[in-house]
């Protein structure tokens, strides 16, 4: 009886794993020489239990770090965030004026339309590897 409860344990447990899909990323393009800019998603969590995202990176980039526009005492500043939690069936929008990546010290002068490799870790270690493709500030929002 016990193994087979374990055998069923660990079927349950497969369909706990972690599904977060990403979706219509943009890295913001700006004037060469400008040696930072930012990466904008939609990031949806189709598992069953909360997801927490808690670094970035990308090959173009010497750092990239979780930001948020918040507001402190009536003023809007940008503030680095140590995790984003994404609840079961949530989708998180990373979009100017909100959630966003920032990646500093460009590696390259970046192109319009030009696809680029970002990636989000899970605090559970788990990776998350997408392309967003390069656009003008004007197509790099989110609804």
């Amino acid at each position: 009886m016990l193994r087979v409860f374990t055998v069923l344990l660990g079927i349950s447990c497969f369909w706990c794993q972690a599904e977060l899909v990403v979706s219509d990323a943009t890295v913001r393009l700006l004037p060469p020489g400008v040696p930072n800019t930012s990466a904008y998603l939609s990031i949806e969590n189709l598992s069953n239990k909360a997801e927490i995202i808690v670094a970035a990176s990308s090959n173009i980039a010497n750092k990239a770090e979780l930001h948020n526009h918040v507001l402190v005492n009536d003023m809007m500043s940008m503030q680095q965030q140590d995790s984003i939690i994404i609840e079961p069936g949530q989708t998180v929008y990373f979009k100017p004026g909100g959630l966003h990546i920032m990646l500093f010290g460009l590696k390259q002068t970046l192109v319009e339309n030009q696809e680029v490799s970002l990636k989000l870790i899970t605090q559970d270690g788990d990776a998350i590897d997408f392309k967003a493709t390069v656009a003008r500030p004007s197509h790099a929002t989110h609804h």
